[in-house]
């Protein structure tokens, strides 16, 4: 399992596509923290940031585009191995609970040590470094990427997986949000099926998503083990 998470964390560091993102989210971090650490106090408070205005630019990213990033570089954590028939290779080696954990946790500590990064460059601005915010974006990574790896298992296929997983962070966002928002019964209800809920309750609400992801990843690993690889 350890031999898989630290692969698929050396691959995504050796990505170029990874590399480029990793530069756009320490450079929009640290410049969204410069000028806000900059700005009128009156005009915080009216765009309405929070207690902690400067984690602004880390929170824009992850809530907004996370999913979007993660499904562009990890859309085929599965499905790349099974049509490069290695996964035939590992299932011999190891359980595919084991696969499909070391493939999650090794994206995972990719976007902690990118996280704890963006969150450093903050604080040389802000001379504070956000422990819960930080928590809150890797409890919510943890739920986008189990979801990816969910998708990663059902379209056999990377073409398929990117297409949905594209289309699927474009317009989750904005259904969550209008779920979250809406005095629909019926609406409102979705919300509960959304990691955006859990982290926009705050406080210790977000680890729900934490139990977000193992649900998803327990419904992976179900559904890998019934494939025929």
């Amino acid at each position: 399992m350890w031999a898989i998470c630290l692969n698929e964390f050396k691959s995504l560091f050796k990505s170029i596509k990874s590399i480029i993102i990793m530069i756009i989210i320490f450079w929009v971090s640290y410049k969204v923290a410069e000028l806000i650490e900059n700005a009128p106090a009156d005009l915080i408070r009216d765009l309405g940031l929070g207690d902690n205005p400067n984690e602004a630019g880390i929170a824009v990213i992850v809530f907004l585009f996370g999913f979007l990033i993660i499904s562009g570089l990890s859309h085929d954590m599965i499905n790349r191995e099974v049509n490069s028939r290695t996964i035939r290779f590992l299932v011999t080696k190891t359980s595919h609970t084991k696969i499909i954990v070391g493939k999650f946790l090794g994206v995972w500590l990719f976007w902690i040590i990118c996280m704890t990064a963006s969150f450093l460059l903050v604080m040389m601005v802000s001379r504070t470094f956000f422990w819960f915010g930080a928590v809150e974006c890797m409890a919510f990574l943890a739920a986008a990427i189990a979801l990816n790896l969910l998708f990663s298992v059902i379209f056999s296929k990377p073409a398929m997986s990117i297409f949905f997983g594209i289309v699927f962070a474009l317009f989750f966002p904005a259904l969550s949000f209008w779920a979250i928002n809406s005095e629909n019964v019926m609406i409102s209800s979705f919300k509960y099926v959304t990691p955006y809920y859990y982290a926009d309750l705050g406080s210790y609400f977000i680890l729900i998503d934490l139990i977000y992801a193992l649900a998803v990843l327990f419904g992976a690993i179900v559904l890998f083990k019934r494939r025929d690889l």
